[in-house]
Order: structure tokens, then sequence, then C-alpha cells
């Protein structure tokens, strides 16, 4: 600036008030002091005066407050609290790095110290005037009145206007103001001080880590008081649980209550019936398997609480929720499906699939008016990740639902924790942690048993599990037919299963991804059965040879079958193996197609696979259920468990049908009822179930007309939900592949108020050998399923490890594990990492009046620990950061010494663990360097996920299509186009992706045009519910100034 400043606006460097300013005090003398009067002062406007009058100058700060438009009645020292807020986030921004509070904090912290330097408060009234004078009342030498506060932005960047006055007497009469208020504010200086540097002391790990804790599940405590009990009276940790379940679904409108089996989820469901149906006289609705309808009638009608109660397929039917072309849609509903406020799903893992007609009855159902969802499940996750995503879909209802919780895409996280390539009993959930924790409620048998001593219900029963006894039982089927297993598995192993993948063979192309995990999935169920009983593979065997033999006469009529005849006789191999679901979401459907467009290789692998599938009948037809040694080995422990009433689950009808048939009448002194859940409907499921366990299925004094039984056969469709806790043994006759199967065929007995004090669970198993064997293959074959992922794998996975994993598995059935019983594996690094016991955590610290110490701490507290054999850190040494962006999203680093970088959250809690180590001092620890690698992460995982939002890259092909559509000029518009093209503005779930893949594919195929197909889009979009969605701004480029570190922590290696 070359000549005396006049009019100021910041538009310019010669109309800059920071210009003015260093030219007025350039060219004033240092014996003329400067007063400073502002409404808003922040430390960016501080640090730059602290630089501008470093000569000794006598300096007058005066402080005060300026009412914010439209706050109406509001004090002056209510608003000057605004100022201190500001004060104090700026002081955390600049507090780390080291080189961070160096620049900014140290010179500022030397001119504090100025006895030159005074700065008071002015709270009597607010203080519209900004003022910058120079000279005293007799001697004033210029005054620039303005509208800028004394902030980095209103003096460099801020459209302001200020006017500096030169005349001694304005100059003066100024003077004369600001003196006047002077004397009327109080000293602020030393409050400055201590604001600015705050005397934390010693900050020891265990600090940093739980203001870690606090930073990632914030200060709330579970002992938050709740509804008053009513109606239903629960257990504390049932209260407890059921509190945090409202306070989710106040946050997210769903909630997936994952209690572990038998800890009483009915009663949760009953009592947020009771909270939303009496207490707040809102439409509640229970859906459920069609087995336990009775079930929660009963309890409802006990209870007295209003609420409907349907099962799945009801759900499904309904005229108000079937999906177009249901054939004959009825009233299952009493009310309009917006009347209702809470739906209530028991078992709702059932809604992990959302090709079928339930899930997308669902949709409809929560579409339109706001409706919570309480989702009750002990195994939210049974076949992979992506169950867990379409439960959340489910009242999420879009891809961005919580972008307001540092989660811009729901989508993209689970593709980041590799849902796409790993089954789920081998994936790390780590990544999804932050997403689970905000909307599930999961407490296991440990977790109650740890947290919760002596507890008892409001009838004095007390909270206690029975003991589980795990016991295996080994059968040698070399012995009893020697060479068997290895014939069968190294035939099966042999398979091509060529008849399930014909992109392979296909002239004009490459194998489909989805088909080659079809066939290796194929191949495994056919393995399991044999694992299972010789009898379930042969009847597989033959049924697949049937088949065979009708692909092979096509084909020599010139046909290849594919598409939907290929689908049913897929799904007839399968039968109740589980996979129907997934095939029924993954083929693609074809018309029979001219041999002339396959290889010729097509026919003989077919042919090859018959012969091997041949031998493996003619192998197993050699058998008999007289030399059966599995059957005779149950037959013993039938004769040796001790307890009266046993139930035997296997995974297969077929199965089931076999023990049924060759079991005697009466084993050991026990009737039997038997249940297959493909043979049984709903109500003589529960009639059957009533003579095994009167008292849990029906009432304590029931009795059955048909007399009770002992023995209850059963293939897995009663592994979940049932009480059958008169029960004290069950056997599982194969091998549950699946650990959450584990936890569903023993829940069944290991539950609250059991009437034993131990229960038995007994695995049968082959001996060692022959297990291996079968093992071995089912390995080659998991190997298959991966390496056909159709996406990358973030994490690669060898051979050895898919191997390892089963194995590990097996050796835990093998074992005795009693870990088996809890929904999370407890293993070392490798544990799911529990919400719920970290806030258990956090409650002892606020037991200790510790959470707001933690909360007032400045940001960028530090300490370090060494790790040790005592010291729950696990992982590698590094550095941990846990950082804000001015948007409050949440972003954690954790740099390990070997240069990898963790962004996950769950990982790092591992690592950062102190226990009960000591800080120690590191003077080797490069911090600056650390902080630089982890803020470039931050930085492009922060800036990419921006720019993906407003290039539109967050939409998925198929809404971009359905848009374009709508918005082509060219296409008649239905009337409400405007409003579906908002709805489509963001990601829906997979349900809805799907119906309009199907009319993007009916456009392409020439069966309907544009305008039809804009019709259906609406009627998709109708159909689902969908509303535009208000979803918070997007977020700004930053940089590396603009991350704020809470807190940070060096952990240092184990001495060698």
């Amino acid at each position: 600036m070359l000549s005396r400043p006049d009019l100021l606006d910041n538009l310019g460097d010669s109309t800059r008030h920071a210009e003015a300013l260093t030219f007025l005090l350039d060219d004033i003398s240092t014996d003329d002091g400067l007063s400073v009067a502002t409404g808003f002062v922040n430390l960016g406007g501080l640090a730059h005066l602290a630089a501008a009058v470093d000569n000794g100058r006598q300096v007058r700060l005066l402080i005060g407050a300026t009412p914010a438009p439209a706050l109406g009645a509001q004090f002056p020292n209510t608003l000057f609290e605004t100022t201190l807020a500001g004060l104090r986030h700026d002081r955390d921004l600049a507090r780390f790095p080291p080189s961070r509070a160096a620049a900014q904090l140290a010179n500022l912290d030397t001119w504090l110290d100025d006895d030159h330097v005074q700065i008071r408060r002015y709270t009597r009234r607010f203080l519209h005037g900004k003022a910058y004078l120079f000279g005293g009342a007799e001697n004033a030498r210029a005054a620039l009145v303005t509208s800028a506060n004394l902030t980095g932005a209103g003096l460099f960047s801020n459209l302001e206007l200020g006017l500096v006055d030169y005349s001694p007497n304005v100059a003066g009469r100024a003077v004369v103001w600001f003196d006047a208020l002077w004397e009327e504010a109080v000293e602020f200086k030393a409050e400055l001080r201590e604001l600015l540097y705050p005397d934390i002391g010693l900050v020891s790990p265990r600090t940093v880590y739980l203001r870690a804790l606090v930073e990632l599940l914030g200060g709330e405590t579970e002992q938050s008081d709740g509804p008053a009990p009513g109606a239903i009276e629960l257990a504390a940790f049932q209260r407890d649980g059921f509190n945090r379940a409202l306070r989710i679904l106040e946050h997210h409108h769903g909630v997936i209550y994952a209690d572990g089996v038998g800890t009483g989820k009915t009663e949760i469901g009953l009592a947020l019936v009771e909270e939303y149906a009496l207490r707040r006289g809102l439409h509640a609705l229970v859906v459920t398997p069609a087995q336990l309808v009775e079930h929660w009638r009963g309890r409802l009608a006990r209870a007295r609480l209003p609420a409907e109660v349907v099962s799945f397929h009801q759900l499904a039917s309904d005229e108000q929720l079937a999906v177009p072309g249901t054939a004959n849609p009825q009233m299952h509903l009493h009310s309009d499906k917006d009347a209702y406020r809470l739906v209530v799903v028991d078992e709702g893992h059932a809604l992990r699939t959302p090709g079928t007609t339930w899930y997308r009855a669902m949709s409809r159902l929560l579409g339109g008016v706001q409706k919570d969802l309480a989702l009750l499940s002990a195994t939210p996750i049974n076949n992979g990740l992506w169950d867990l995503y379409h439960l959340v879909m489910t009242f999420a209802r879009h891809d961005r639902a919580f972008a307001a919780w540092g989660i811009p895409s729901l989508r993209n996280l689970f593709v980041r924790a590799g849902a796409n390539e790993r089954d789920a009993e081998n994936l790390d959930p780590d990544v999804l942690f932050e997403l689970a924790d905000l909307v599930s409620v999961r407490r296991d048998r440990r977790f109650i048993e740890r947290h919760y001593p002596g507890a008892t219900f409001p009838d004095g029963t007390p909270v206690a599990f029975p003991e589980p006894q795990l016991s295996t039982e080994r059968y040698d089927l070399d012995s009893a037919f020697p060479g068997l297993v290895q014939t069968i598995t190294g035939n099966l192993g042999q398979l091509t299963m060529a008849r399930y993948r014909p992109s392979a063979y296909r002239r004009d192309g490459s194998e489909i991804g989805r088909e080659a995990v079809l066939s290796a999935l194929l191949q495994s169920a056919v393995l399991k059965r044999f694992e299972s009983c010789w009898y379930a593979c042969l009847l597989t065997v033959r049924r697949m040879l049937a088949a065979h033999d009708v692909f092979l006469e096509a084909w020599d009529n010139g046909h290849v079958l594919s598409g939907e005849t290929l689908r049913q006789a897929t799904l007839a191999d399968l039968d109740e193996s589980g996979l129907a679901g997934w095939l029924d979401e993954e083929m693609v459907e074809f018309a029979s197609e001219p041999t002339e467009d396959f290889l010729e290789s097509y026919r003989d692998d077919v042919a090859g696979d018959r012969e091997v599938l041949e031998a493996c009948a003619e192998a197993l037809d050699a058998l008999d259920a007289a030399g059966d040694p599995k059957l005779e080995l149950l037959k013993r422990v039938l004769r040796e468990v001790p307890s009266d009433k046993v139930v035997v689950f296997s995974t297969f009808a077929d199965t089931v049908r076999y023990l049924d048939e060759h079991l005697p009448s009466i084993s050991n002194g026990r009737e039997r009822v038997t249940v297959i859940g493909a043979e049984t409907d709903p109500d003589q499921r529960t009639g059957l179930l009533a003579r095994f366990c009167p008292a849990t299925v029906i009432r304590p004094d029931y009795e059955p007309p048909d007399g009770e039984v002992d023995l209850l056969l059963s293939n897995d469709v009663l592994s979940e939900g049932q009480n059958l806790q008169q029960a004290a043994a069950v056997v599982s006759y194969d091998m549950p592949w699946n650990p959450q199967r584990v936890v569903q065929r023993y829940g069944r007995v290991v539950r609250l108020k059991s009437p034993h004090d131990t229960v038995s669970l007994v695995s049968m198993l082959p001996e060692p050998g022959d297990l291996e064997l079968i093992l071995q293959l089912e390995a080659a074959i998991q190997r298959k399923i991966v390496a056909a992922r159709p996406y990358g794998m973030e994490i690669e996975v060898t051979d050895a490890q898919v191997a390892e994993e089963i194995r590990s598995y097996a050796l835990r059935l093998e074992s005795d594990d009693p870990t088996l019983l809890d929904e999370d594996d407890p293993t070392a690094e490798g544990q799911v990492l529990s919400g719920e016991l970290l806030r258990a955590e956090l409650e002892r610290a606020a037991a200790e009046g510790e959470i707001e110490r933690l909360l007032n701490l400045p940001w960028g507290i530090g300490s370090q620990f060494v790790q040790g054999p005592a010291i729950p850190s696990v992982g590698p040494s590094g550095v941990f950061f846990a950082c804000r962006t001015p948007d409050g999203h949440k972003h954690w680093r954790y740099v390990a010494d070997d240069g990898q970088m963790s962004s996950v959250p769950a990982t790092i809690l591992r690592r950062i663990d102190p226990g009960s180590a000591p800080g120690v001092d590191a003077p080797g620890l490069d911090l600056e360097s650390a902080w630089s690698d982890a803020a470039q992460s931050i930085i492009g995982d922060h800036n990419e996920g921006v720019e993906a939002v407003l290039e539109g890259r967050s939409l998925g092909p198929i809404q971009r299509w359905a848009r374009g559509l709508l918005a082509d000029p060219s296409v008649p518009q239905p009337p409400s186009a405007n409003e579906v093209f908002e709805a489509l503005a963001v990601e829906r779930s997979t349900a809805v992706r799907r119906d309009l893949g199907e009319i993007r594919r009916a456009l392409d195929d020439g069966s309907i045009d544009g305008a039809t197909a804009a019709i259906r889009i609406a009627e998709v979009v109708d159909f689902h519910g969908l509303l535009p969605v208000d979803l918070p701004s997007t977020s700004s480029v930053i940089s590396e100034d603009d991350i704020g570190v809470v807190c940070w922590m060096g952990v240092l290696p184990a001495p060698s």
C-alpha cells in the first residue's frame, strides 16, 4: 500500500483491512497506542494483530458480543460464549501438529506476555461498532471505523466496509467513545491466556485412549433415563438395550436388535409395541415367521397390547403390498399401510434377500409416511456381508442415509469391507464397525454374564444361562466302507460342473463369474450332503444324473438348456441346502439356444461329469442303513445323553427323513416327532413342537392331547426363533458349516430362564482322516468361489488362507470350543470389536466423572506407550491420529512404522489400547512425518468423495439411465416425472435397482417404448414409496490446514 488508506472493502490489496492496519502501524509513531473494539474475535485475527504489533506499542483490545440475525431475546453474555467457543475451536485446530502450533500460537503467546498489551471483555450491551483507533483522546492520529471484526476473514477476505478518518477531532471523539466502554469492561487477558494455553498436565495413554472412545462413540452412556417400566417388565440388561434401541430409532428410524439367542428379544419387541402403541398412541405391526404368529398373538394378548401380527407370506400377499401380478392378493393388514408407525420383525434376517416378495412388500410398507422398523435377529449375517447391507437398506432407504455420520455411501462401505469377495464367517468386519454400532444393539451371552453379574428378572429369576457342555463324537466311515470317502471326494473333485457353466463354453464370450460361483456352490452342496448322510447324497446324485440325461438328450436334439429350464433343474439339485434364494437372485434367464453357439467340448464335459456322478451313485448304492456307522453312533448318543429331552438337527430334509425311517419308533424310551420345514405348515409345526416342549411352545400348564414326547428330529427350519429349553441336549447330526448355524442350533436350549443347570451339545464328525479329505475338497471348492468373484479383491486371499480358515473352524468344532456359542469370534486380533463393550468402558469412566473432563480437554493431546506381553495393544507399532474436518466429519488414521496406513477405527482401537501401560518419552518419534502421511491420506479420501458427489459418480448406472430418460425432452413424460427424477437422485436399494433394470432391458429389446418406460419408472418409485431426499450440504475440498487433530497416540514396539 503506497498511500494512506481511506475506504476499505477487502476487494483488492489496496483496500484490504490487514494492509491498511500494517500501513497505519508503520506510519504512526509507536508512542501512539492502538485501541481495538471488536464484536467478535478469532485466532486468525489475534495472530495477525500480534505479528503486526510487536514493537512495544500500547494496545488495548476490547472484545464484545455482536447479536446474530433473528436471535430474538439473546443476552450479550450468552453470545460472548459464542466468541469463546470459536476461540476454543481455533485453538484446537492450531495445537497440532507441532509445526502448526509454533506458527500460530507461539508468537501470540509471547505477545500476550507483553505488559503493553491489555485485554478486556465488554458484555453490558451488544457491541455493534468495530474500530481500530490510533492515539489518545487529546492526540488522536487516525480512526478506522468498520464492519470488520478482528478475525482472519474480517481483515482479509469478507466483503466489509470501513472508513479511515485522520481528523484529530473525529478520531479523538472515537477514542472517547472507546474509553467509556473500556471503563465499563472487565479484565479478560488472564482468562484468554488460560483458554488459549490450558494447563492440562501430563496426559496418560489411558486418557488418550478414552478420549478416542468418546470421539468415536460420543459422550452418550446407557444409563440415561428411558420410559418407566409398564406391562412389559424387563431385566436391567434388557432395559438398557431397550433404551438404546429407542435412541437409535429416534436417529435412524430403524434398529437391528441383535442380542444373542435366548436373551429375550421377544420381550424387547413387546416393550417397543408398548412404547409406540400405548404411550404414543400409534399403530404397531409385528411381522414374523409363520410358525411364530400364534406365539406373538398370545404374548400380545396376555400383555393386553394392541398390535397386528402377520407372517412374511401374509405380508407379501397383502392387497396393499403385493407386487403387481401377484396371484390372489388378500387383505391381511387391517389398516391403511401408512397408518402404521412401528414395524417389529421377528427373525429379521429373513429380509436379507432383496429379491424376495416379502422384502419388496416391506419396501412398499416402509415407503411414503415415515415409519420405524425394529429387526430382531441374533444372526443378522448368515451368508455374507451383503445380508447386513440389505437389512440396513430396508430402513435407510437410500445410499447416503448415513452421510451426516461420516459414511458417504453405504454400498461403497460394504465393497470396502470385501462383501463381494469372501463368505461371512471368513470376513473381518472391522470396516463395518461404525455402521453396525450406529444401527444395532448387540450383547451376547458373555457380555451379559460379565456386565450384569447377580442380576435378576422382575420376577426374581436370576439372569443366568445354563452351562454348555460341548462334546464331539466320531464315526468311522472308512472302517465300515473301506475307501468310500476317498472315492466320493475324489470323484466330486473331478467334476467340471459344466452343465451349470454354459457361458464358459459359448463360442462368443468368456465365463460369467456368477455361473462359476454357482457351480462351485453346487459342488460344495453335494459334498456337504455326503458329510451329512450317504443316503441324502445318493438322492442328490440321482437327481443330478437325471438332469444331466435331460441336458444330453436336448443337446443331441440340437438344443442347449439354460435360462429358466436350467434354473429349475438346479433348484431341484439344491433342494433345501440354503442356496435357492441366492440362485433366484443371480441366474441369468435365457431361452434354450442352438448347440452351434457352443463348443463341442461342452457336451464332452457334461458327459464326463455324468460318468463321474454315475461312479458316485454306484459307490453309494452299495451302502445300507444296517451297516451305517453314523446311524449307530446316533443311537449310542441317544442312549448315553443325560437329558430326558433331546433335539437332533440336520441341515438336509433328506437326512431327517432317513433318520425318521431307520431309528426305532422309541429310542431309549423316547417317543419322537419329526419336523421338516417343507412338509409341514405353521399350524402343524406348532402342534408337533407342542408335544415336545409344551411349556415353552404353548404355556406352562399345557398338556398335549396326543401325549408328550422327548425326541425331536428336525432340519434347520427350527433352529431359528423357537424356545426349546425344556430340552437339555442338542445333537448336530451333520457338521454345521456356517458358524451362525452353530449359534442358532444350540441357542434353542442355551437360554435365559432355562430350568437346567447344564446342557449337552454334541457334534457328530467323521474320524480325523476322513474329515481331512472332506475339508481338503471344500477348501479347493472355496478357492474356486473366491477366484470367480466378479470384482477385484481389496485384500488378496491366498489358497493357504482359504484352507486355513476352513480348518480353523473345523478344529474349533473338533476341540469343543465353547466360544462357538458366541456370535463373535473372540480370538486375538480377529476378535469382532463390540460397541457395547466399549460403551461399558465409557460407563465406568462416566461413573468416575471422567466423561466431562475428557470432553473439556483441548485438541492435540497425545501420549506414547510401549507394547508388551501384559499390554492389550496388538498389531504393528506406529502413530495414531483422530482428526476432524471443517464439516465435522471424523477421520482416523494409523500410520504404522512400516508405512502401512489404516483408516478403520475398530482395527485402530486394538492397536492403541494401552491397558494400564505408563506413558513414555519417545525422542525419536517423527510426529511431523507421520502426520504428513496421515493428512495426505485424509485429504485424498475426503476430496475424492466430494468430487464423486459433485460429478454424480455416487449414483449407479441404472438410476443415471432412469433419470436421463426422465429428463429426455423427446420422451413423453408422466405427470410425476419431476418428483420421480428427484426421488432417484440418490442411490436406492437393490430391489429398486432391479425393478429399474427390468424396465431398461424391456426398452433395450424393443418390447416397450420410451414413454412406457418412463411411466413404469414412475410406477416403481410409487410402489416403493420413494420420496425426494433432503441431503446434508456437500462438503468442500480441504487442505492440510483444515484438518484438526483431536488426539494422537504413539505406539512403540516392545524391546527385542
